[in-house]
């Protein structure tokens, strides 16, 4: 029986870690944490307030504060990303009207939901790159859709203005906290927003809307490596990789298709 937690990282009274095992149990116990995992493999067996269920690859489990709970995992192995959110931060951000013990309440248990797995995982490849604040971000704003205690933040983005700001500062070192200026919203609530309307959070937009910019100055003939200067990628080698990952072809590829002769194009 082996159980075995790897890679532990602790930033922002949060925890995140990798969990490996086979054969092995967590008897009952309680965190005094919102405690969320992705199962990455194998099979797990939990009971939580008399309840029990079985999780399986590609499914999330959640129990809020105090809950006590316990699981066992497969013989063949098994293993999962876990998280540990600290309560006042969880309440902090999401802005909700509290329930009986001061906190927000979610759904507790196995949950089936693809959106919530990714966010989990995409958070734990993010942990030592400056995408880790806005990876938490999603995580805060889809595990928003679990709760079960009223959402009171109430705040109407005004996501096409955000969009004319972004395309009026396409070559402005334009920020996270820009946005939330512009729209007068928090970090999470611009997300949350952001992401729900247009189904990538704000930063990615606007690297998207970089990404047709660039698309149209090769189309009249510019230098790649021009673009990428002006258009605040690292290097040359950074847009290459993002514009090939959208277009399938490099930046110059794609320049020489047109034989550099500047054709008129519709605006982003």
């Amino acid at each position: 029986m082996t159980l075995v937690m790897e890679n532990l990282t602790r930033f922002e009274r949060i925890e995140c870690s990798r969990v490996t095992a086979s054969g092995a149990r967590y008897p009952k116990h309680t965190h005094e944490e919102y405690v969320i995992s992705a199962n990455l493999s194998g099979v797990e067996r939990i009971w939580y307030n008399g309840r029990q269920q079985e999780v399986s690859s590609g499914e999330v489990t959640l129990y809020n504060p105090m809950t006590v709970q316990a699981s066992e995992f497969c013989w063949e192995g098994a293993q999962f990303i876990s998280v540990h959110l600290d309560g006042q931060q969880v309440r902090s951000i999401l802005d909700q009207t509290t329930s009986i013990n001061g906190l927000p309440t979610f759904q507790e248990g196995m949950i089936h939901d693809s959106a919530l797995f990714r966010s989990i995982l995409d958070l734990y490849g993010h942990l030592g790159s400056s995408g880790r604040d806005e990876a938490l971000l999603v995580l805060f704003s889809e595990l928003a859709r679990f709760r079960t205690t009223p959402d009171t933040a109430g705040e109407q983005l005004r996501v096409a203005q955000l969009i004319s700001f972004m395309k009026a500062n396409l070559y402005e070192a334009i920020e996270l906290e820009d946005l939330c200026a512009e729209a007068n919203l928090s970090r999470f609530h611009l997300v949350r927003s952001f992401k729900t309307l247009k189904n990538l959070p704000p930063m990615q937009y606007f690297k998207q809307l970089r990404l047709i910019e660039a698309r149209r100055r090769l189309r009249l003939g510019d230098a790649a490596a021009r673009i990428a200067v002006d258009l605040g990628f690292f290097d040359q080698a950074h847009l290459s990789n993002a514009f090939r990952k959208v277009m399938g072809a490099s930046p110059s590829s794609y320049s020489s298709m047109f034989g550099a002769v500047g054709l008129p194009t519709n605006s982003a």
